[in-house]
């Protein structure tokens, strides 16, 4: 199992108050990006936190920011992010699909060609996908540390990616379900019991 804390907050419903659902799931959306360290601008995180009426035109549901090789490429870097364990990773979580719509709907101009500069960045030389692991995870760590040829600007936007991939897994069905400790209608509140009780973390407050 991947350890991971507890990502998604808890969204307090007030029927009696007649809540707008739609302003409480923004809201929480908002929250969740920020404890994954996704950086993204006012009008993106609006745009992926609004509920959006499923589109008439189906083509649209075709449109996408990357080619085939690009995605290939975010799957596979999601994949050594959230690796599969005895929990379902990245791969099985659709987080690379969900990365490329978020960026073809939600992202500005400016986040789309970020994202692609970091791709671009690791085919440089040689193509990602043809090195070995251990070359691949040595020019990951590079980057990381912006050292041997990448900037503070590459690191910058490897963190974004690495907090994307965190946002799309923990907001998908298996990263809630599976990974998280899911209960679809919690019982009474427990201020107080011990975590090997449960062995994760809470998906939905308890």
């Amino acid at each position: 199992m991947n350890n991971a804390p507890q990502l998604i907050p808890s969204v307090v419903e007030d029927l009696t108050a007649s809540l707008d659902i739609g302003s409480a799931r923004r809201t929480a959306i908002k929250q969740v990006a920020a404890i994954c360290g996704l950086a993204l601008s006012a009008s993106s995180l609006s745009a992926l936190a609004a509920v959006v009426t499923p589109p008439t035109d189906m083509n649209r549901s075709k449109k996408t920011l990357l080619d085939k090789d690009q995605l290939a490429l975010v799957r596979e870097l999601g994949e050594m992010i959230i690796p599969t364990t005895d929990t379902p990773g990245a791969i099985a979580a659709g987080v690379h699909d969900f990365i490329n719509h978020f960026t073809v709907y939600c992202a500005t101009k400016d986040e789309q060609q970020n994202l692609l500069d970091f791709l671009a960045r690791l085919n440089n030389k040689t193509p990602f996908l043809q090195l070995g692991k251990q070359q691949q995870i040595d020019l990951l760590n590079n980057m990381e540390q912006a050292k041997h040829g990448f900037t503070q600007t590459d690191r910058n936007n490897f963190k974004q990616f690495k907090a994307l991939v965190l946002f799309g897994y923990y907001t998908s069905e298996i990263g809630a379900s599976q990974e998280l400790a899911y209960l679809a209608i919690p019982g009474g509140y427990k201020g107080n019991f011990k975590f090997k009780e449960i062995g994760k973390a809470w998906a939905l407050p308890q």
